[in-house]
């Protein structure tokens, strides 16, 4: 018998199976809590969620909350994305209201839960397909594991990195925006942009004390003259693309969502159509947003840089030999780009072993190099 709130949308959906086995299991698992007198509360549920194998939840992180801590000498504080009492947390906005989940792991599953906001069942199931999405739980990486079998460097990498997800941005405007801000400047000015962004224009959560910051909305940037956005240090080029962006995204002129549901070619130039959005920035969003995996980035310098390094190359590779170079990781070139990426996020000792341990076998380097 399921017991609980009388009225939680949940349990009331859950009672509705004419079999409690056909209900979804993280419903189950609620309704098994209810009745064992659990710790869940009617107003904040909890959800099960068992990603694919191989899964590394701590080392999908690493990339979200926080810049490489060698590229830049310091570390930063917690702007969106927080890890608190073994836990990631972070703010969306749904349908107009704040909501402040928490994601942490137990076993093999990831356990989701709301700890702030509505828990409506609209609500519930759209954090679970968020949290789903953010840390690409349905996606086989054996197969990218076999296509790059035969590569000496990354035959390594994936071993280092194995269950290692590309994290989904939960929000594709903030994405969008982040990603322009990013560009041409350096990691510490960009965070204290994106900082002073987010505490100006963002929503927030209040829990226990502590204050959860949202990316600022369309709508909230949308009514902002450039001048606005230069008084936080924001250029004024970047100031008119942002604004431009969140008004047609308002207005629905630009479908950012939509963006989801086409092929990555076609996704990849319609970011391209708006001003300010370059080859670069399509791709960092599609890598990081809209789930592109087999896209290239050939002029990223430090993917360039990396392969330098690890592959024994006499000097930085143009984007042509870095092409010639990736149709061996065909199918999943987004994937090869972010494991050669993350060795940023090593600490420099670890990077001298690994080209050390390449060095001891430079012919299989070399070999693989000339079929390439």
């Amino acid at each position: 018998m399921l017991s609980g709130c009388p009225a939680d949308p949940v349990l009331k959906y859950c009672r509705s199976f004419p079999c409690r086995e056909l209900a979804p299991g993280w419903l189950r698992e609620r309704a098994r809590l209810r009745h064992n007198g659990g710790s869940n509360s009617c107003r904040h549920p909890r959800m099960l969620i068992r990603p694919r194998q191989p899964f590394d939840f701590h080392r999908t992180l690493r990339f979200i909350l926080g810049p490489p801590a060698q590229a830049s000498g310091r570390k930063f504080e917690p702007l969106l994305d927080h890890f608190e009492e073994d836990e990631y947390r972070r703010v969306v906005e749904l349908d107009g209201e704040q909501v402040l989940y928490g994601v942490r792991e137990e076993g093999h599953a990831l356990r989701a839960r709301i700890l702030a906001g509505p828990s409506s069942l609209e609500v519930l199931t759209a954090v679970r397909q968020l949290v789903e999405r953010q840390f690409s739980v349905s996606l086989d990486l054996a197969d990218f594991y076999r296509r790059v079998a035969s590569d000496p460097v990354l035959s390594l990498l994936t071993r280092h990195f194995r269950g290692l997800r590309i994290p989904q941005s939960p929000n594709i405007f903030a994405a969008v925006v982040s990603a322009i801000l990013d560009q041409q400047v350096n990691l510490a000015f960009a965070f204290h942009v994106k900082k002073a962004l987010v505490e100006s224009y963002g929503g927030h959560v209040e829990r226990q004390g502590r204050r959860y910051f949202a990316f600022p909305s369309p709508a909230a940037l949308a009514i902002l003259s450039p001048r606005e956005l230069q008084k936080i240090q924001i250029s004024g080029p970047k100031a008119r693309y942002i604004i431009a962006i969140a008004r047609d995204v308002l207005d629905g002129r630009l479908d950012l969502e939509g963006l989801r549901a086409e092929e990555p070619a076609a996704a990849h130039a319609r970011l391209l159509e708006r001003k300010g959005i370059g080859p670069w920035t399509a791709f960092f969003v599609g890598l990081i947003a809209l789930s592109h995996v087999d896209a290239l980035p050939s002029g990223d310098v430090g993917l360039q840089s990396a392969i330098h390094s690890f592959y024994g190359l006499s000097r930085r590779p143009s984007p042509a030999r870095v092409e010639r170079l990736a149709r061996n990781w065909s199918g999943w070139r987004s994937y090869a780009t972010f494991y050669l990426w993350m060795t940023y996020w090593e600490m420099p000792e670890w990077r001298k072993e690994f080209i050390r341990q390449l060095k001891g076998d430079r012919d299989a380097r070399k070999g693989f190099l000339a079929k390439s």
